[in-house]
């Protein structure tokens, strides 16, 4: 299955599927490893980039775009002494990613939901970007400028 994944597939889908595995199967990173064994170096390079803390495709994706930029995202962070749940990624220290999905973000109660933790977030310090999963499977470009302009001015970091 993975050289079929390496050879046919884009790296940021590649490391979303492995993601996947990790976090929503009993699949452990020594099998991903073992499975490896006889890859190409750059099919073996990707596990690298596999981070089981990933809770969706769209974060999976953004994150490995990122890297190939040069750009760090942590996934899955949790704000200390908030009543926030996790934000999808972090750069640096303040920059906080959003990839939202329909199913998760798509009704009237629910973008007032996200509304209201940007608002939250914002009063801590925090800088807030959104992505809509059609932004992010279809305008990676766009999805990836826009964080590293943020990156660019400084603003990911407090």
């Amino acid at each position: 299955m993975m050289r079929q994944l390496v050879d046919t597939e884009p790296d940021e889908y590649i490391v979303a599927i492995l993601d996947s595995l990790l976090r929503r199967t009993e699949t452990s990173r020594f099998d991903l490893e073992a499975a490896a064994i006889g890859l190409s170096a750059k099919g073996r390079s990707l596990l690298s980039l596999v981070d089981d803390r990933a809770d969706s495709g769209s974060e999976s994706v953004v994150r490995v775009l990122l890297a190939q930029a040069g750009c760090a995202a942590t996934p899955q962070v949790r704000i200390p002494f908030t009543d926030l749940d996790r934000i999808d990624l972090l750069v640096g220290d303040r920059l906080v990613i959003e990839c939202d999905s329909e199913q998760h973000h798509g009704g009237r109660e629910q973008r007032l939901r996200d509304l209201r933790r940007d608002a939250a977030l914002a009063c801590l310090g925090f800088i807030v970007l959104r992505f809509d999963w059609r932004q992010i499977f279809f305008e990676p470009a766009s999805v990836v400028s826009a964080v590293l302009r943020y990156v660019e001015l400084g603003l990911h970091r407090f």
